[in-house]
């Protein structure tokens, strides 16, 4: 009696023989390939457009626009394997633009190239090439800068040299540019530099400019120079421009400031002082520039604060007022000669003699006779020029 091996001993090698006959019919057919290189038709599909001549169209003020709205173009081609296999990215669509002078709707007609003689075209599957041209134009645009990064304890300036730049292109595209935007990493920064740094195009809502077919600029990079201050937080004093302070009073101690403090830079642990420039006299509470002293850095995040200002008109008057003395020295007795007529400067309808003084110093002085300076003082008052009274110590 046979036993299981034996039956299953033709059936495994039938397996065998027929895996090793197809093994050998592949090497066949790759040898057979690889010899004789048979001719193959194939299509080309997503040919790449080419366009000559541009430049001789910028030399004529003119962009070409649209090529991504060109349609899908495809072409049949006979060759050798070998040759349709190592050529295939070299197979594409020209289109001459250079005998083109105007603005304008174009079909143009698209020459296939084919990289190898060997290579035959059957059949094309496409039409006439659509293309758009438009004026070239120019224009100078804004570029600001943008930090990231931070260091501890410091902050950063930096500041562009010369922010305008002139960028080129076609009308459509230049009229969605409003700006440009260069970052600057500031990370572990720890001293002043110069760097050149490469710009973006941006929209009229800040955002970037994505898709670009024509624009350019001659000059890719700006010049810009950072400069390394400590970090500190100053108080915020409100004062009015010059212009308001000519018939104006800011009431400073009713007037309040949120926040009360900022953030800003100075240089080697130097004092200073940060204001916000009250810009108009009926502007009531709300959001105010903020100004520093010489020195003195403020960075975007602390470039206003909320103020709500007491502001009150000016009157000037002239007022007889009588001079009070001060420290006068022990034992002794003073005498002011007469009043003092002075041009005063103070909130309309509050000058009286109530609330506007004068008065003379005699620290320091002995029994005689002199011409001292008076001080004229009061709220929110100002002595338009310098005013002296004779004074007799006895």
């Amino acid at each position: 009696m046979m036993n299981s091996k034996g039956k299953n001993r033709p059936h495994t090698q039938k397996v065998k023989t027929i895996a090793l006959s197809i093994f050998l019919a592949v090497i066949v057919w790759i040898m057979v390939m690889l010899l004789t290189d048979p001719d193959i038709t194939t299509t080309v599909s997503n040919l790449d457009v080419r366009f000559t001549g541009e430049a001789a169209l910028r030399e004529k003020s003119l962009a070409v626009t649209g090529k991504d709205a060109i349609p899908q173009l495809s072409v049949v081609v006979t060759g050798k394997r070998s040759d349709l296999m190592s050529s295939m990215d070299g197979i594409y669509v020209q289109v001459d633009l250079s005998d083109i002078n105007a603005v304008g709707e174009y079909d143009l007609t698209g020459t296939i190239s084919i990289p190898s003689t060997r290579i035959k075209v059957e059949k094309e599957r496409y039409g006439d090439i659509p293309v758009t041209i438009e004026p070239l134009t120019a224009k100078e645009i804004s570029v600001t800068v943008k930090q990231t990064g931070s260091v501890k304890d410091k902050l950063v300036q930096s500041v562009i040299a010369d922010p305008r730049v002139t960028i080129m292109g076609a009308e459509s595209e230049m009229e969605k540019v409003e700006g440009a935007v260069a970052t600057v990493d500031i990370s572990g920064m720890s001293a002043d530099n110069t760097q050149e740094v490469s710009y973006l195009l941006t929209d009229a809502s800040g955002a970037l400019i994505n898709e670009n077919e024509t624009l350019e600029s001659m000059n890719s990079n700006v010049t810009v120079t950072n400069t390394v201050y400590d970090a500190a937080s100053l108080p915020v004093t409100p004062k009015l421009t010059e212009e308001l302070s000519k018939n104006y009073i800011l009431k400073t101690n009713e007037s309040t400031v949120t926040p009360q403090t900022v953030t800003v830079g100075v240089k080697n642990g130097a004092q200073g002082f940060v204001t916000a420039v009250i810009d108009k006299p009926n502007g009531g509470e709300g959001e105010y520039r903020v100004e520093g002293a010489d020195g003195v850095y403020v960075p975007p995040e602390s470039a206003s604060v909320k103020v709500k200002p007491t502001i009150v008109r000016k009157e000037t008057r002239q007022m007889e007022l009588a001079v009070e003395t001060e420290n006068v020295p022990e034992g002794m007795t003073a005498r002011v000669e007469g009043n003092v007529t002075a041009a005063v400067t103070g909130a309309e309808g509050t000058l009286n003699t109530d609330n506007v003084k004068a008065s003379v110093d005699l620290t320091g002085l002995s029994k005689g006779a002199y011409t001292l300076p008076v001080r004229i003082y009061g709220d929110d008052i100002i002595a338009e020029g310098e005013y002296a009274v004779n004074v007799i110590i006895e």
